[in-house]
């Protein structure tokens, strides 16, 4: 779990973040971009004690990635993430086909680690393409992802020093941790608490089903923003996210996503997957959305004591929606349009500026 700051915690800990690795900055001719779109808007909520930047390099006015920290956490997750990086790039069978940023320059020092990577341009954003690609990108991804699946265990060494792999026991455990901070902070919503019993019934009774479609490689935070589109083909971004766990715990994150986003993109995956998989198959996903709601639901919960005016508003419209939705899934009934329309302008009114401009980059060309 990521140590969550107040917005005053996190524009303190930017500007010594800033301070601390400006000598780096000169030495290896970076300069930092005007616009931070990962430091804006809501992004101190998901960001823990690690700093994403964009900037260019002064030699070739090249568009880089930059990555910091020096706290013990942060330190921790660009590590993972590189090491994760290596190991997928290097093992025989990811055949090249999970595309990724190259890696530019790593330092690790008792100050903090720094890892630089090349920027990614694209055209276009995922969300602005016709609605059929973005059906059969999505495909392809979760096939390139799948096919890690057969041959891992010729890697399981390999696999088991440098991943996280999750069963049914893991998952669990977590929703457990999920429903504790839900619980402790929300004492008095005996309705939601009532729900997410339910739901961990719902995982407990299903654990067979859980593992049957464990280990895969998955993507944890398979969304818009950890995707880009170019000529060379889909890159994946984040390899902090990537483990070996439920083959659908990816795409239930990302079907949740375009629950809120695009709502013909989930119908569509969802039909196709009706059609194309068996019962079983389906239930893995609807077991991994249920676990996903169950992390946003903790995600926006603890979020809560962090926020102030409207964020804290629309922070508590986000609970009482994942609720709705978690209810939805369970009884396996698609949310109704108007709830999904009613959120969406909702959170057009209480957002700020800054965080529709760092969205819009997800959004538009």
């Amino acid at each position: 779990m990521k140590a969550n700051l107040s917005k005053q915690e996190w524009g303190n800990y930017l500007k010594q973040e800033l301070a601390t690795f400006e000598p780096n900055f000169l030495r290896l001719g970076i300069v930092l971009d005007a616009d931070q779109l990962h430091t804006g808007g809501e992004r101190y909520l998901m960001s823990g004690r690690k700093l994403v930047l964009t900037g260019v390099r002064k030699d070739d006015k090249k568009h880089i990635v930059i990555k910091i920290s020096s706290y013990q956490a942060g330190r921790a997750e660009i590590q993972y993430e590189r090491r994760a990086h290596k190991l997928l790039q290097a093992l025989s069978f990811t055949n090249n086909s999970l595309l990724s940023p190259k890696e530019l320059y790593f330092e690790d020092t008792a100050q903090g680690t720094l890892l630089v990577t090349e920027f990614i341009e694209q055209p276009k954003v995922y969300t602005s393409l016709d609605i059929n690609e973005q059906f059969f990108l999505i495909l392809r991804i979760l096939e390139e992802q799948k096919g890690f699946h057969a041959v891992t265990y010729r890697h399981k060494k390999d696999v088991e020093k440098t991943f996280p792999i999750f069963h049914s026991n893991d998952y669990l455990e977590k929703y457990k941790g999920f429903v504790e901070t839900i619980e402790m902070v929300l004492h008095n919503d005996t309705s939601l608490h009532s729900l997410l019993a339910r739901a961990q019934i719902f995982l407990t009774d299903n654990v067979d089903t859980i593992d049957r479609y464990s280990p895969y490689l998955t993507h944890t935070d398979l969304a818009p923003h950890n995707m880009r589109i170019s000529d060379h083909g889909i890159f994946l971004l984040d390899y902090a996210a990537f483990r070996f766990g439920n083959k659908y715990e990816g795409l239930a994150r990302f079907l949740n996503y375009m629950l809120i986003h695009s709502p013909k993109l989930e119908e569509l995956l969802l039909d196709y997957l009706l059609r194309d998989r068996n019962e079983d198959e389906y239930l893995s996903l609807q077991l991994m959305r249920v676990y996903q709601i169950g992390f946003l639901l903790e995600y926006y919960v603890r979020s809560l004591a962090l926020t102030t005016g409207d964020l804290h508003t629309l922070t508590k419209v986000r609970v009482a929606l994942w609720t709705r939705v978690l209810s939805s899934i369970l009884d396996n009934i698609t949310v109704p349009k108007s709830i999904i329309d009613t959120y969406v302008n909702t959170r057009k009114t209480l957002r700020t500026k800054e965080e529709t401009a760092r969205q819009n980059e997800f959004d538009t060309v």
